[in-house]
């Protein structure tokens, strides 16, 4: 695969996320993995001996399979990542610290900066959680089915933050 193929399915697929695409390490790791197999030598592989004569077509076999995954995360990297060319003012949006996440809401974008006011979070009055004793706390062994209530929050912590190519 050449980069003008990799290059011609972002611009078909998500043309206004093309250079965080081209910038994510794990689509390039990918886009290096399908070279290798495609234009790598076969007598490098390690197969079974029954297989030996059909090398080639097993690497021809995994680089395809490789480049229908490669298509898959670009189409899919709009939806996992916030970059300008799919950000929208009034769409929620997670702050991430260390260890903790934050619901926000868009509130104003511009070429080089988002900025996000925190929401209020609550959460769902029909969860209940269900405990059980474990050393020196209590451990909640549902709280994979939590729902959580997100309202704008006009008093909500504001947080401008800097575009960056990086993923």
């Amino acid at each position: 695969m050449t980069r003008e193929e990799l290059l011609s399915i972002i611009r078909e697929v998500d043309p206004a996320n093309e250079l965080y695409i081209l910038s994510d390490p794990d689509i390039s790791g990918l886009f290096d993995r399908i070279n290798a197999w495609e234009f790598g030598s076969p007598e490098k592989m390690n197969v079974l001996p029954q297989d030996e004569k059909d090398k080639a077509a097993r690497a021809k076999s995994i680089a395809e399979m490789l480049k229908n995954d490669l298509r898959h995360r670009i189409a899919r990297f709009g939806d996992i990542h916030l970059t300008p060319g799919n950000a929208r003012i009034g769409e929620g949006a997670t702050v991430n610290y260390w260890s903790d996440r934050h619901a926000g809401t868009i509130i104003k974008l511009t070429k080089t900066t988002i900025t996000i006011q925190r929401d209020k979070a609550t959460l769902a009055p029909d969860f209940k959680p269900e405990y059980i004793p474990g050393g020196f706390s209590v451990h909640c062994t549902n709280s994979g089915d939590q729902k959580w209530i997100y309202e704008p929050d006009p008093k909500g912590q504001i947080h401008t933050l800097h575009w960056s190519k990086k993923v």
